[in-house]
Parts: C-alpha cells; sequence; structure tokens
C-alpha cells in the first residue's frame, strides 16, 4: 500500500487503537477516526492530525459515509461495556461494518479478534470475538484476522488486570482454571502485525493467530510479573469462585470495570494459546518478545510522559483515576487570568515563598522524609529549569507557558509526581489542571495511597485554588 492512502480506525479511543494511530501517522498515511463520541479523543496528542467522524457502527448512514475513499479499515471493537447483550451487538455492529465496506470499494478490513479453539468450550466474550470474525468475512472484502491471547502493555486490559492484582495481594486467591494456558504476546508485536497487513498480501483472507515465544498458565503470568516487580506472591485456587464476585473486586481494585471484567474472567475457562503458526511464515521478520521482555518493557515505561491523558477530556473539575499502574488525582479550574500569569503561579511553588496551601504540612512532610534517610526540604533556586531541585521534588519536565511536572525524591513506596498544565480558553480566561501521580509499589504502596488519601485530598484541592488565586493577583500587576 502506498502512503498516504486513507486508513479507517474504529476504536480510536481504546487502547490498541489509540497507540496504532500514531503509528500510521509516521507512515504517512492519512486517518480517519470513527468513534462514538469525538470528545473521548480531544486529550490525544494526534487529535489535531486525523479526521474526526463521530457515529454508532450500527448507524447505516454514517457508516457508509466513514467508508468514503477508504483504502483499509481496522476493526478494533467490542460492545463489552454496554452491558450484558454485548454478544448481539457484537454481531449487529460486524454485520453493518462489512456491508458499508463492501458498498464503498474498501479494498482490505483487518481486525484484532481473541485467541481460543472454537471447537472447544470458550466463554460468551471469546465465542463472541470469534463470530465476529465470521461476519466480517461474509461480505466482499478481504478480511486479515488477528487472534491474540493476553497482550501486554502499560494500559492494556489483560495487563492492568495482572498487574493491580498481583500489587495488591501477597496471597493471589482464583479459581481452578487459572491453571489454563494462554500464549501472551506484547502490544509492540501487535502494532507490528496490525502494520504489516498493510503491506503484506499474502495475510489477505486468512485467520492468523498471534502469541508471543512462550505458553504460560494465567497463575504464571502473575507470578512472574511479581517476581520482575521483585515482590513475593504466593499462589491458592480454590475450586469454585463466582465470577460475578471476581468481577466485583476487578472492578474496585483494577481500571477495569465490573462490565468488562466478567466476560474477560469468563473467557479465561479455556487455553488461549497459538495452535497454526501460519504468522511465522507470512510475518517472517517480525520477532516477538517473550513474556519477561513484555513486562519489563511495560514497567519502564511507568512515567507520566509514556502515558496518554485520556481522563484529562472528563468535564468534571475533580476525579480519581486507576491508569497504566497509577493512582491519579486530577482537578481543573478555570482562571480568570492569562495563561502567563497562571503558569508563572505554578513555576513559584516551593522554597521562601513555600506551598500556598496547608504549608506546615508540606513543611512536616519533609522533615519527616529527612528523619527516614530522605532528602527533606532543600528549597529552590529563583528561576525554575529542567533537572533543579524544589523541595523534596525534582523538577522533570517544563513547556514555558503551558506545562511543569515535578518529581518526588521522598522515601515512599511507590513514585510521585505533580504536574500542572496551563491552557488559554477561546472564551477567554485559562483552564488550570492539576494531576498528582502516583505509582505504588506493593501492598505498602497502597496503603500509603489510600491511609493518606484524606489528608493529600484537602492538600491538592487547596493547592490548585491557591495557585488559581495567585495567578489572578499577577494578572491584575501586569
Amino acid at each position: 500500500m502506498n502512503p498516504g492512502k486513507l486508513i479507517l480506525v474504529t476504536g480510536a479511543a481504546g487502547y490498541i487503537g489509540g497507540l496504532l494511530i500514531p503509528c500510521l501517522l509516521a507512515r504517512g498515511d492519512r486517518v480517519r477516526c470513527l468513534v462514538r463520541n469525538a470528545a473521548d479523543l480531544q486529550s490525544r496528542s494526534w487529535f489535531s492530525q486525523v479526521e474526526i467522524m463521530q457515529c454508532d457502527l450500527i448507524d447505516c448512514a454514517g457508516l457508509s459515509k466513514a467508508m468514503e475513499d477508504v483504502s483499509a479499515a481496522y476493526y478494533l471493537i467490542h460492545s463489552m461495556a454496554r452491558g450484558q447483550h454485548y454478544h448481539e451487538l457484537d454481531l449487529t455492529a460486524a454485520s453493518a461494518f462489512a456491508s458499508a465496506a463492501s458498498a464503498a470499494g474498501v479494498e482490505h478490513i483487518i481486525y484484532l479478534g481473541g485467541l481460543a479453539d472454537p471447537d472447544a468450550s470458550i466463554g460468551l466474550h471469546m465465542r463472541s470475538r470469534i463470530q465476529t470474525g465470521s461476519i466480517l468475512r461474509q461480505g466482499s472484502v478481504p478480511v486479515t484476522e488477528f487472534r491474540a491471547s493476553l497482550i501486554i502493555g502499560p494500559g492494556s486490559i489483560s495487563f492492568e488486570m495482572i498487574r493491580y492484582l498481583t500489587e495488591q495481594f501477597p496471597f493471589l486467591v482464583g479459581p481452578r482454571w487459572l491453571h489454563n494456558r494462554a500464549q501472551p504476546v506484547a502490544v509492540q508485536n501487535v502494532l507490528d502485525y496490525l502494520l504489516a497487513a498493510l503491506e503484506t498480501p499474502a495475510c489477505r483472507g486468512k485467520v492468523i493467530e498471534i502469541g508471543g515465544p512462550h505458553i504460560l498458565t494465567y497463575a504464571e503470568t502473575m507470578l512472574e510479573y511479581a517476581r520482575l516487580r521483585g515482590l513475593k506472591r504466593r499462589l491458592l485456587t480454590l475450586p469454585v469462585i463466582p465470577v460475578r464476585l471476581m468481577a466485583y473486586w476487578v472492578d474496585k481494585l483494577t481500571p477495569i470495570s465490573e462490565t468488562i471484567a466478567a466476560p474477560l474472567i469468563d473467557g479465561m475457562r479455556s487455553d488461549s494459546v497459538v495452535r497454526d503458526n501460519v504468522a511465522l511464515q507470512i510475518f517472517p521478520d517480525i520477532q516477538t518478545l517473550d513474556y519477561q521482555a513484555a513486562v519489563s518493557c511495560a514497567l519502564r515505561q511507568l512515567s507520566p510522559a509514556q502515558i496518554e491523558p485520556t481522563w484529562s477530556s472528563s468535564p468534571v473539575s475533580d476525579i480519581i483515576v486507576k491508569h497504566a499502574g497509577f493512582l491519579i488525582d486530577f482537578r481543573q479550574i478555570r482562571v480568570e487570568a492569562s495563561p502567563e500569569a497562571v503558569y508563572l503561579a505554578c513555576t513559584r511553588l516551593g522554597g521562601k515563598q513555600g506551598w500556598l496551601y496547608l504549608d506546615g504540612l508540606w513543611k512536616l512532610r519533609g522533615l519527616l522524609d529527612q528523619l527516614i534517610g530522605g532528602p527533606g526540604m532543600r528549597g529552590r533556586q529563583d528561576e525554575l529549569n529542567e533537572g533543579q531541585v524544589v523541595d523534596f521534588y525534582q523538577v522533570e519536565a517544563l513547556e514555558p507557558g503551558q506545562m511543569v511536572r515535578l518529581r518526588a525524591d521522598l522515601k515512599a513506596p511507590g513514585e510521585g509526581w505533580m504536574e500542572w498544565k496551563v491552557k488559554a480558553q477561546p472564551e477567554g480566561g485559562t483552564n488550570l489542571s492539576q494531576v498528582a501521580y502516583f505509582a505504588p509499589k506493593g501492598v505498602p504502596g497502597f496503603l500509603y495511597w489510600y491511609l493518606l488519601y484524606p489528608v493529600h485530598r484537602l492538600v491538592f484541592a487547596g493547592l490548585i485554588k491557591e495557585i488559581a488565586r495567585r495567578a489572578v493577583e499577577i494578572h491584575q500587576t501586569e
């Protein structure tokens, strides 16, 4: 396929779609995103570089328009978040998509589904993924269907379930089917396959099972994660644990909602391994990472600089988010001051001027840190630059006039950051967002966050208001 052709991506607000789009743009392709709610993409770094069409996949008129002039279309969606009738919705959407693509003369559909043996007893979610591929192939457009097991990467539903549960439980309790087998695949390799399909005619009309080089049990994926993270974990299996009970706790302890967790967990009742190695024949140049390498790569990306702030498009003024290994406190406020004044107020925090709100608590935290071997309150220089000290923080990143991010040097069972972003508003004034990131390590890290959060919540709420107030004062003297 020649660069510059128009590529349609469904599921652009999802995990794989969000990673695939910048790869397509880097190739020189034009990208059209099909989403139910365009506002979900506003925080993406590539938002201004793509064409966005808003419609539901069962909207035939909207689909026909979305398919105009499209060369290849990626089908990266499911309907699990819509509740118990997701299976019927999946098949209806796939049928509508296949029909619209056929009518528009689309050359190629590339679909990412789930890996399971269709002749075995499998969960409804896995059955739905396989049947979706069958429905897509009923149209006249050649389909490449990739079937993947657990996808390992920061933000992946599979990986985040492994991460958050393993981090929080010294004893990993689960049903006997935790000993069923999976073949995890690194998200980097999933993207390799999806992109290579554009340039590989031999893959058209094929069902291609993809996985990493090693097969592990579901239990082993958690125990190996724990080993790589330096955590001691033990496994306890019980004869039966209700799926709904497991989904409830996944909802409470991880970023995955109960609605999505239930079908995912149910899908683990069977093996998810590659039975046909056709991928090696069609894509011999793709070298797959093993599970250890994939997890290690994901852990190296445990930084605010490595994740898309998908929560920042939220209309609410403050939310708590679990995302990609982080516990996040996000706040935003409208300030009746210029962006320059707001940014200046952010860059003056710490040192002799203090932290504007409950400064005594900041000093107490610094003193306690110093007593246990941490740096404590170290002051700061007048001018802020990357790498400089601001009390018990270091300046990790600066975007003049737009963003300040500080990384904590505190002694704590995890890593922390504070970040402020400044954005002028079309109607006047400035939007100030404040994000506290904490990446907990093990049970102590989660206890640290939750036990101190009432105090942190008070401090974070007061701090952003005081920054706004100080910005107004600076604006009035400009």
